[in-house]
């Protein structure tokens, strides 16, 4: 009987303590990471002769891509996919700003070749033809 008299006596106590400790368990589940539900991101390189490719942007790794076209070296290192090696006359592809996020590409129009960051599964996109055209206004994209 002593307790439920004890528990009366600071229900003021006892309420602050309850709700004390709900913020800190909240706030500690806040702080622990939690999967996002998206696809892992991948570099997804379509070449000239219709075959296509995925390297995950997760992990460091290269891929040759050779057809009749010309040759390729892709190339991701810390989360971007970027073109390192290319066989084409002007080299354009090697002077493209590396790609991470989901939408951007890199094109070699020599060797019909294109890379675009899309998640994992996701569907074929297009290639983004504005991106190459002579109105651009990213450098980067195509030398001039």
């Amino acid at each position: 009987m002593a307790l439920p008299k004890l528990i009366r006596e600071n229900l003021a106590t006892v309420v602050a303590g309850v709700l004390v400790a709900a913020v800190l368990v909240a706030a500690c589940l806040a702080l622990v990471p939690r999967s996002t539900g998206a696809a892992p991101l991948v570099a997804r390189i379509h070449d000239g002769e219709g075959t296509v490719r995925e390297l995950p942007l997760e992990r460091d790794d290269t891929l040759v891509v050779e057809t009749p076209l010309g040759r390729n070296v892709i190339e991701v290192r810390d989360g971007a996919a970027r073109v390192v090696e290319a066989d084409c006359p002007n080299g354009d592809c090697l002077r493209q700003r590396p790609i991470s996020q989901p939408g951007q590409q890199l094109i070699c129009l020599p060797h019909q070749l294109w890379v675009e960051v899309v998640e994992a599964g996701a569907p074929d996109g297009e290639l983004n033809a504005a991106a190459v055209s002579p109105e651009s206004d990213d450098i980067d994209l195509v030398s001039r």
